[in-house]
């Protein structure tokens, strides 16, 4: 290579592969395979993968109030399980009962595996934490990764819904087996147990206690295997059996030598008593079905798991004894990260089209398809490093992969047009004996450390998103992985592959066609009343400081439109989801009838708007649980008077209207229908990022509960006259009333009555009681053999009617042993941490959530809440005095508004950060203060063009500024501040060729004008085929109004700053 020793390393690099041509086809082919295989084989779902172990450990207090629960075990267990690392956040909901519900959350990003260890690890070593009655803790994985992908809904014409759940169960474990299924769980029905139906009246007369029926139904169910045996010197296989097996033959038992269990009781299979229920609802029908949830294996690839799935299920149900079992999927998370998936890569070729015609239309055909070949190298590449990073692909990606499609061909666009250029000159010049190869090192040489610089400042603008907290960080980190790594690769491609097919193709005497010439021509006439713009501004010190006065008058102005209001913020938009919610949450005391009576009543309203395809009803049992429901806590949601209602829409591309507008709708519809009682109906949406408990959420605490309970009762009261809160709620905690049985220890030892015969008497007041397994050949699941009371007699709290044996076998009415009385208790209390808690929820309708709290706070600090007064406030809470006891009541403000400052927190110091990290890069190059000052000055341009486009969009369309939004601006830091530093570098060059400030400046203006448009057309342009998604708008519109002010200016403001301030005989 001639003049090798002038040339850099980036030079030399090129130089090697564009000579070496089997190796550079070898490596382009080796690349293109590799990353076309890394696209196929890396998992895709819908969302990044989020990691966040978390934990509930449900423990049951035989008999104790909440009162004791809370004392005697929640604070010692929390205070054991704050010690465990990792630990985030511990919340407990202790129930009358008393049921107690603890809630362990560890950091993001925490190993799971570690969390779950040192979880068991501390709760085995404090055993002493729950003595006597309080049983051991039943710990469930709470894991984002293992919800299911995909539900169905099974149901027969000519079955039971007993026999449809045996059915589904059974098929259920051959899904076991499918590659990539990790869970299959089935929802609804009912197990078909052995049924003891007693008739108090016929069990008195008989003079048979109940302690000794069920001494007769425990023995009734006897198998054992006998070991040992053997004949004629072999082992035989023994079995005794004394199984009863049919409901007739358990009717046929002797309790007494003259009374059966018949002459008792009521003998079936079936059902004992009232039990939850699941509904599928369409607009034709509704019937109980049976659901079938299936998740996948952690890292595994949803769409392929549930394809595989419903290929099983569909051979299964082929079999005879699968036959008149039908089902209707209606979740299918594979399908829709395939559908998401599909669409962003059709916006992602689209914008290579688009960047495709722009390129065809500044440069040459050749010239382009050169720019052209580094988009699939660059990409595929990419596929291949998230591959062996293990990385997924879902949306976040592909978004990503779109902001970053106008960086990573600038690279390429300012390789090929210098070495156009280099070409270009050595063609014309005879006396230039160097070779092609050597012309295009050099070219590449020129511009290489500047490329190269530019590339740096542009990852290290995106590298600290990558340390964004809470679960807004691995939800944007594929943002922090994939545009750098884009980068970085176009780089590599930028010095390595481009050069090498530049070689091959362009050529310095390509005509162009009709269009082309034309829009040369056009672009010669930009150029020419460009330079003559900046030529005179460059003459003129006065022009110079009118100018910069102006630009700086501009930013201020522009700060003034959020902080008047005209520019809206907004955490992230509502998603146009294709499903949504609705929680029903009736008074306690309310049986599972009346709440399936209600529900039905709701469901029916829902299938009336033309958008609902149909409704799943989750009555008295916990819905099967995805992402968003989990962090609303409704996997608890299984109480009598609890309702949780899927509602599946139209699919969005198939509607006008999107889920929120079709929410809104609905919730103005219930509320006209039900009235007060509408406000037992809540709407959950799917939020569009991290899921929140709700958007919307007050956490009051107090000293005491009287002053909590108080409080809790007048700011709920004030909250939901802010305009924009709905559904607002808060779970019902006032004393409720029970009825006490007391044992009568003198009359019972007087009578000769055992307490534990008492309280198997009484239990059947309120349901049934398990005696024993029902060991039925024919069943898939554990069935119980169930004593009850005959429906006539269960459910009332008269115990007339109910005996016990005495000591002499004699009977006794129950009532001699107990007396009754009724009692107050607190229904339920909720912990956060070790401090008592009540939580105000609620979401939020056609407003943005900052605004909703702006108001909120200014009527509490007004005083609008009668009886209290603001002690001291902040954006993340506030402590109120309560005027008649002068005790302090604090409120931490939770949900969606707490996300939204912690995450604009951190973009803004993300932005800080990359700022400050480009300026030491580039103070590190140029080794002075003042330059690299004069190339970030250029950034704020960006925010101008951003706050005024989002003027326009939220005065005309009410688009909101997003965080979205303020990632966009962050990639135009990048664009900007790489524009800056090609067109120093370029300044520099000239300089040290003798040319004075002014011509280096105009030359450099004339030279870097076409790339600067054509890397800012493409960025713009390839961004707007994702401005119609709800989310990520925000982004693109960010990047079309920012980057298209940004360029015209930086093009004007950036030469006027080095010539107003940098002396002229150094930059």
């Amino acid at each position: 290579m001639e003049q090798n020793h002038a040339i850099n390393i980036v030079g030399r690099i090129s130089h090697f592969f564009t000579v070496n041509r089997s190796l550079s086809i070898l490596l382009l082919i080796t690349v293109l395979l590799f990353g076309l295989f890394a696209f196929w084989l890396t998992p895709k779902q819908y969302n990044p993968e989020i990691v966040r172990p978390a934990f509930a450990m449900m423990m049951h207090y035989q008999g104790a109030s909440v009162d004791e629960a809370s004392n005697r075990v929640v604070y010692e267990l929390v205070e054991k399980i704050r010690t465990v690392p990792g630990v985030d956040d511990v919340y407990t909901e202790v129930t009358d009962g008393a049921a107690i519900t603890t809630t362990v959350i560890f950091d993001v990003g925490y190993d799971a595996t570690k969390a779950k260890l040192d979880l068991l690890s501390q709760i085995n070593q404090h055993k002493y934490v729950r003595p006597g009655l309080i049983s051991d803790p039943q710990i469930i994985e709470i894991n984002p990764e293992t919800i299911p992908v995909l539900q169905i809904v099974f149901g027969a014409d000519d079955l039971s819904v007993a026999e449809v759940r045996s059915r589904v169960v059974e098929l259920s474990h051959q899904l076991g087996s499918v590659p990539g299924v990790s869970e299959v769980s089935v929802h609804g029905g009912y197990i078909s147990s052995l049924v003891v139906a007693i008739d108090p009246q016929k069990l008195a007369a008989a003079g048979v206690s109940v302690t000794e029926l069920e001494q007769v139904l425990a023995s009734s169910q006897v198998a054992a295997t006998v070991t040992g045996l053997s004949d004629a010197g072999y082992q035989v296989a023994t079995q005794f059996n004394g199984r009863v097996e049919t409901a007739a033959e358990v009717g046929l038992l002797l309790i007494t030598d003259t009374v059966r269990v018949r002459d008792v009781a009521n003998v079936y299979e079936g059902a004992a008593d009232t039990r939850p229920y699941v509904y599928y609802s369409n607009t034709d029908a509704t019937g109980e079905v049976v659901v079938l949830a299936v998740s996948k294996v952690e890292g595994s690839s949803a769409p392929v798991v549930t394809k595989a799935a419903l290929m099983a299920i569909d051979d299964t149900l082929s079999l005879p004894q699968y036959a008149g079992l039908t089902y209707q999927v209606v979740s299918n998370d594979g399908a829709t990260a395939a559908n998401e998936i599909f669409g962003l890569t059709k916006n992602l070729i689209t914008s290579i089209a688009i960047v495709a015609v722009v390129l065809m239309l500044f440069l040459s055909l050749r010239a382009a398809s050169v720019v052209l070949v580094a988009i699939p190298v660059t990409l595929l590449f990419v596929f291949g490093l998230g591959f062996l990073f293990d990385q997924t692909i879902n949306r976040i990606t592909l978004f990503a992969l779109i902001l970053s499609l106008g960086l990573l061909v600038d690279s390429a666009i300012v390789v090929v047009e210098n070495i156009y250029s280099h070409l270009k000159e050595w063609h014309f010049n005879e006396l230039d004996v160097r070779t092609r190869e050597g012309v295009i090192a050099r070219a590449v040489h020129e511009i290489g450390i500047g490329l190269l610089l530019s590339t740096v400042t542009s990852i290290i603008v995106f590298l600290p998103m990558g340390y964004i907290t809470g679960m807004m960080g691995p939800y944007m980190g594929p943002i922090a992985f994939f545009v750098p790594a884009a980068l970085l690769v176009s780089l590599l491609v930028a010095i390595v592959v481009t050069p090498f097919v530049a070689a091959h193709l362009i050529t310095v005497d390509e005509q162009k066609g009709r269009l082309g010439s034309w829009f040369a021509k056009k672009m010669d006439e930009v150029t020419d009343g460009y330079t003559r713009l900046l030529g005179r501004i460059l003459k003129s010190r006065r022009t110079q400081r009118w100018l910069l006065r102006s630009a700086l008058g501009l930013f201020i102005i522009t700060l003034i439109l959020p902080l008047s209001g005209l520019v809206h913020f907004q955490m992230l938009p509502k998603a146009d989801r294709d499903q949504f919610y609705v929680y029903i949450d009736l008074p306690r005391e309310v049986s599972v009838d009346t709440t399936t009576d209600f529900s039905a009543a709701v469901s029916r309203m829902l299938l009336a708007n033309g958008n609902v395809v149909n409704v799943q009803q989750y009555i008295g049992q916990a819905p099967v649980v995805d992402f968003n429901g989990m962090f609303k806590g409704a996997q608890n949601r299984g109480a009598s008077y609890q309702s949780t209602v899927r509602v599946n829409l139209v699919p969005s591309g198939d509607r006008a209207e999107s889920s929120t507008d079709i929410v809104n709708e609905l919730r103005a519809s219930l509320s006209e229908k039900f009235g007060d009682s509408a406000a037992y109906i809540r709407f959950m949406e799917e939020p569009p990022g991290p899921p929140v408990r709700a958007t919307f959420v007050a956490e009051v605490t107090a000293a005491d509960p009287a002053t909590q309970a108080d409080a809790t009762t007048a700011l709920f009261a004030e909250f939901a006259t802010i305009d924009g809160v709905v559904d607002i709620y808060t779970p019902e905690a006032a004393p409720v009333s029970q009825v006490v049985y007391r044992f009568d220890r003198e009359a019972a030892a007087a009578l000769g009555v055992s307490i534990d015969s008492a309280q198997s008497a009484l239990a059947l007041l309120g349901g049934s009681i398990p005696v024993t397994e029902y060991l039925n050949r024919d069943g898939v699941e554990f069935a119980p053999v169930l004593l009850t009371l005959d429906p006539s007699v269960g459910g009332s709290t008269d115990i007339s009617g109910l005996y016990v044996s005495a000591a002499s076998g004699e009977l006794v009415p129950l009532s001699a042993v107990l007396t009754t009385s009724t009692e107050f208790s607190p229904a339920r209390a909720d912990f956060d941490g070790t401090t008592p808690v009540t939580y105000i929820t609620a979401e939020v309708e056609g407003r943005s959530i900052v605004y909703v709290m702006i108001d909120t706070m200014r009527s509490l600090i007004r005083g609008d809440v009668s009886g209290y007064q603001v002690e001291s406030w902040g954006l993340f809470g506030m402590t109120l005095t309560q005027a008649d006891t002068n005790n302090a009541v604090n409120i931490v403000w939770g949900g969606e508004w707490k996300m939204t400052l912690e995450n604009f927190r951190d973009l803004g110091v993300a932005m800080g950060v990359a700022l400050l990290l480009v300026y030491g890069v580039l103070v590190a190059q140029y080794n002075r203060f003042s330059t690299p000052a004069y190339i970030l000055v250029t950034v704020p341009l960006g925010l101008v063009g951003i706050l005024w486009g989002f003027f326009v969009l939220d005065t005309f369309f009410g688009i909101y500024l997003t965080a979205t939004a303020l990632i966009g601006f962050i990639a135009l830091i990048g664009i900007v501040v790489n524009n800056a530093i090609i067109f120093l570098e370029y300044v520099e060059q000239m300089e040290q060729q003798g040319h004075p400030l002014s011509v280096a400046l105009l030359e450099s203006g004339k030279a870097r004008l076409r790339p600067i448009l054509l890397t800012s057309l493409t960025t713009i342009l390839g961004s707007l085929t994702i401005a119609g998604d709800p989310v990520w708008s925000g982004l693109a519109w960010a990047i079309v109004f920012g980057l298209s002010l940004s360029t015209v200016l930086t093009l004007i403001i950036y030469p006027t700053l080095l010539m107003y301030f940098t002396t002229r005989d150094s930059v």
